[in-house]
């Protein structure tokens, strides 16, 4: 009996072992070369805004990336940007506002989070974790900007193939906005102008152009 719970001891000793040796960084690093090797991809999401661990908004989406371009699809909003130029759409209302992109003044999207961890934030691992049925690793990453809007990112990334799984948002007042990817197409090539704003198929009864 002692040497069946001598055995049992360094077998759980060994999978804390193995938890603890988790580097962080070689995870994130793989899931970046994964997104960057993809021409394109496409995925729908769930976005839940939580206060007190409690859902008080939940909203689905749709969204198109390829490299620094994106679409972005809610049922009220659309969101392009082709790069250099975002475009603004309310739907119901009609209106849409033109701006200048800043790819370092955005916030968390779709074609960025994957690369997010690269400046301004601290990351570690924190534990191995479940999502659909789908092993997870799960890493915090801490922000190390005053200037963020986030003091916290926490990624669900699949061990399997190294796709983001699912992410939270941590404000300074402590709320949490959480995303989780409800399906995902990889590897998609999308035609020219697919990222830009097209006046011909959408009606506008609204325009501002805040452009430099």
């Amino acid at each position: 009996m002692k040497r069946i719970l001598i055995v049992m001891f360094w077998m759980a000793a060994s999978l804390v072992a193995v938890g603890q040796e988790q580097n962080p960084k070689a995870i994130l690093d793989k899931m970046s070369s994964v997104y960057k090797a993809m021409p394109g991809y496409e995925i729908g999401f769930v976005q839940k805004i939580l206060s007190e661990s409690e859902v008080v908004d939940r909203l689905t989406g749709e969204a198109s990336v390829s490299k620094d371009k994106f679409l972005i699809k809610f049922q009220a909003q659309h969101i392009y940007c082709n790069g250099t130029v975002l475009w603004t759409y309310l739907v119901e209302s009609q209106e849409l506002t033109i701006t200048n992109f800043e790819p370092d003044e955005a916030v968390i999207n779709p074609s960025n989070v994957y690369d997010i961890y690269k400046e301004g934030f601290t990351y570690a691992y924190k534990r191995q974790d479940n999502i659909k049925g789908e092993l997870v690793h799960v890493v915090e990453l801490t922000s190390t900007d005053d200037d963020s809007d986030f003091t916290n990112v926490i990624m669900y990334i699949g061990q399997k193939d190294s796709y983001l799984k699912a992410w939270d948002l941590i404000d300074y007042a402590g709320a949490k906005t959480a995303f989780e990817v409800s399906s995902f197409k990889p590897n998609v090539t999308f035609p020219p102008g697919f990222f830009e704003f097209d006046e011909e198929k959408n009606p506008v009864q609204y325009k501002e152009d805040l452009r430099n």
